[in-house]
């Protein structure tokens, strides 16, 4: 199928079924925190570099807060993954001088967050963000793009802005010179053409009816007009038919007579029905 023939609401359709993936998949736990996030630090480092300052810089700083969640005796418990440059407070060698070098570290709070050093408007069973917000002087960026109520709906409208949107208007403005695809021809109606057949057969049939009436009609006068005008009928008697006596002529009287002359039958014991017998001749002495 050309790439000209999906519709837009096509293109919407996929779009969606896009951005729901990446932002299932963006939001899929990380399979190496300290790869992408650099390594792990303690409880207490995290919070003394919160406070403590080297050079007028916080030990802990450039703070981003990732929300993440994580299996745990078969239950998805909510984490945060707080990442920022950490100075462990030893002072390197760099270009011959002894210099402050921060490194991307991470720390990982559970929700809630109980912090060793009680600070001051922090609140029991808060969440690592409350604790950040309650020490002065620390700033943090929260990263809503990961967290799933935001990130998921961001995926999704930005793919529909893109895949959804953007590009089939650019595909109606090359192939068709214009913002929308031009209206298109309506299809069959199925139930329509499904009685087309039926009534065809039923003017069809009516027409043959009436074809066949005018040729008979044409027939008929064609030969009465070759017969001519016809014979008149023979007039019918008006009085009793006269009934003619019979006769019999003189071989049909004679050949009665001879079929009623007598004649004998007898049976012999050879015979198994009468035969007719016949006068012997007498016999002579």
């Amino acid at each position: 199928m050309a790439i000209k023939n999906v519709k837009r609401w096509q293109w919407v359709l996929v779009s969606l079924i896009v951005g729901l993936a990446l932002g299932y998949i963006q939001h899929l736990p990380s399979e190496n925190w300290q790869k992408a996030l650099g390594d792990t630090i303690t409880q207490r480092q995290f919070e003394e570099g919160l406070t403590r300052e080297q050079s007028g810089l916080r030990w802990f700083r450039n703070i981003v807060v990732y929300p993440e969640r994580v299996e745990s005796l078969g239950k998805s418990v909510p984490i945060y993954i707080v990442v920022g440059d950490y100075f462990n407070g030893r002072q390197e060698m760099q270009n011959g001088q002894r210099v402050a070098i921060w490194r991307l570290r991470c720390y990982i709070a559970e929700a809630p967050y109980q912090p060793i050093k009680s600070a001051a408007g922090f609140q029991a069973g808060n969440t690592v963000l409350s604790y950040l917000r309650s020490l002065k002087g620390v700033s943090y960026t929260y990263a809503w793009w990961r967290d799933p109520r935001w990130g998921i709906g961001i995926w999704t409208a930005g793919s529909l802005l893109v895949i959804g949107v953007i590009w089939p208007t650019a595909i109606n403005l090359l192939v068709f010179g214009s913002l929308f695809r031009p209206p298109e021809e309506k299809g069959i109606d199925l139930s329509k053409v499904s009685s087309q057949p039926q009534q065809l057969a039923t003017q069809a049939s009516d027409a043959d009816v009436a074809a066949v009436e005018k040729m008979g009609a044409e027939l008929e006068a064609r030969l009465a007009a070759e017969a001519g005008p016809p014979a008149p009928a023979p007039p019918a008697p008006t009085g009793p038919a006269t009934v003619q006596p019979l006769t019999a002529t003189p071989l049909e009287a004679t050949a009665a007579a001879q079929d009623r002359e007598a004649k004998a039958f007898g049976q012999d014991q050879d015979d198994f029905y009468p035969t007719e017998r016949h006068h012997q001749p007498p016999k002579a002495e």
